[in-house]
């Protein structure tokens, strides 16, 4: 994916279905994202059980950072529960991005004070970026006494899945079962779209995939971001 809008982006600016398996094959893929990601200083690579071992092992050696493994897990049966009654309000126009966006910067704001990385500029060409995949991805507010208090997407992929992803809720909204009605409510709207499994994905080292297990979700596979800032001329 190249989306020369958004530089500082690593969902924006990456390479996934990664399947060099040989030094020439992964020297091949380097030269084609300094090629293709000359207007960004990162390289961001996403892996998953499919990557050869072999490519994995460059990236360790070329000095790419794996981030914090996330956990890809599916609905299997029923949701166990469906958590809380929600004002659910889909975002379709300004006000709703901008609220949306004050959101995404509070949720930012809590991986900012823990070291992440994340500046509230970024937070900025997030929402802008999801903006311009809606429709593809739909994305929705949780709003209590007039007050959006919670987000989340969810998408139609290739092949008859569902993912469920973007989820966020405020601190002092939390613990009343709203981040179980938004999974169940993009749960029933990817089974009309007529999705066949539903995906959502959980940090490894996050409390949420405690939340996705007792709901019926189990998990499947690992996936894995790895970056590197470019050297000067790249």
């Amino acid at each position: 994916m190249v989306n020369p809008a958004f530089p500082e982006l690593w969902d924006a600016n990456h390479v996934d279905e990664v399947t060099a398996a040989t030094e020439a094959g992964a020297d091949a893929v380097f030269a084609a994202m300094d090629r293709q990601f000359g207007h960004t200083r990162w390289r961001v690579v996403h892996t998953d059980f499919a990557t050869p071992d072999a490519f994995l092992a460059r990236l360790a050696l070329e000095d790419f950072e794996e981030q914090p493994v996330t956990i890809q897990m599916a609905l299997q049966g029923d949701l166990t529960d469906r958590g809380a009654r929600l004002a659910l309000r889909p975002v379709v126009d300004d006000a709703d991005w901008d609220a949306l966006q004050r959101l995404v910067l509070v949720n930012l704001a809590g991986g900012m004070s823990a070291g992440s990385g994340a500046t509230p500029q970024i937070g900025e060409a997030m929402v802008a970026a999801w903006r311009t995949r809606a429709g593809a991805q739909r994305f929705h507010l949780v709003v209590q006494n007039g007050a959006p208090v919670a987000y989340g997407s969810c998408a139609v992929a290739p092949g008859g899945v569902g993912m469920i992803e973007d989820l966020f809720t405020l601190p002092s909204a939390r613990r009343q079962g709203l981040a179980t009605g938004l999974v169940a409510a993009f749960t029933d709207q990817l089974i009309a779209a007529g999705c066949d499994v539903v995906f959502l994905g959980a940090l490894a080292d996050a409390a949420p995939k405690r939340l996705y297990a007792r709901l019926g979700f189990r998990p499947v596979s690992l996936t894995r971001v790895w970056t590197r800032q470019a050297a000067a001329g790249d």
